[in-house]
């Protein structure tokens, strides 16, 4: 299931994985006490989630978000911050085999609501910081359970390099989260994450007018506790990092317009653990730093 991908987005759109949660009889015999809680939900990206060849969930990630304020720099060489109000929303179904398994209701096994606030501050014309923080809480169907969910951390892009025709960044971030009530003594989750993200000039390819480019990061989160899913009642799956490449299309500066929808870019991000056990599948519609 998102932290973006299961637990940790911290992960975290850090975006970790998540898994559906198991029958309380599995979760017995498991060590439950180590099993990902349904709430790291609020962290997963839309998209689908599988841990070694057994489990599947469905992610759809909701996330609405009112521009302030936009960063930069005044006349006079003070700097201007940005400021970021976001409304996501994630939903976690069971199957989704058609699209009438998206409508039924009975299909939904979570919901989380965790609004925040994102500040962007521009420390030189070529570092930017993102400080972020989110409250909010989440519902699980099957077990009737209610949870509070919290999570943040401080991002971070350096320009390394700018050209006409190509522009890469340096990408860092670190993530915190965790929920209440606690399950079995594990409430709490934090990440590291690295990388680089690039933007390529595709020659005089437009879109409304527009010049199009290739943006494309790879980044690596790594998990300072392990991450466990019960994948059957005998084996448990552990990741300790994600490595992601993501692929997008988009217009520089300039949102990509759908009907009344804007978004950065548009494509698709591949994620895995190091030891193969977790793949994953999400849309790709922001950069990781603006995520």
């Amino acid at each position: 299931m998102q932290l973006r991908s299961l637990l940790i987005f911290l992960l975290l759109h850090v975006p970790l994985p998540a898994v559906a949660q198991l029958q309380q009889a599995e979760l017995q015999q498991a060590e439950p006490e180590k099993q990902v809680h349904w709430a790291m939900a609020a962290w997963f990206g839309t998209g689908w989630y599988q841990v070694d060849d057994n489990r599947t969930t469905y992610i759809f990630r909701i996330p609405p978000r009112q521009t302030v304020r936009t960063s930069g720099w005044h006349e006079d060489g003070k700097r201007k911050l940005g400021v970021e109000i976001l409304y996501p929303v994630a939903l976690g179904l069971h199957t989704l085999d058609d699209l009438p398994d998206f409508l039924e209701f009975d299909n939904y096994g979570t919901i989380t609501f965790t609004p925040g606030v994102q500040v962007e501050i521009p420390v030189t014309d070529r570092w930017y910081l993102r400080p972020f923080g989110h409250l909010g809480v989440g519902y699980e169907k099957e077990s009737d359970e209610w949870a509070s969910i919290w999570y943040g951390g401080l991002k971070s892009r350096y320009l390394l390099g700018e050209r006409e025709r190509f522009n890469w960044s340096l990408l860092s971030a670190v993530y915190f989260g965790g929920y209440k009530p606690e399950y079995k003594n594990r409430g709490q989750y934090a990440s590291v994450m690295g990388g680089f993200e690039f933007d390529n000039k595709l020659g005089e390819l437009t879109w409304g007018g527009e010049q199009m480019w290739l943006n494309w990061h790879l980044t690596y989160d790594y998990f300072f506790d392990n991450i466990n899913f019960h994948a059957s009642e005998e084996n448990v799956v552990s990741i300790k990092d994600q490595w992601e490449l993501g692929l997008a299309l988009g217009t520089g500066d300039k949102r990509m317009k759908f009907w009344f929808m804007g978004f950065e870019h548009v494509g698709l991000s591949f994620k895995m653990s190091s030891n193969g056990e977790y793949q994953a599948i999400s849309f790709n519609l922001r950069s990781p730093f603006t995520l």
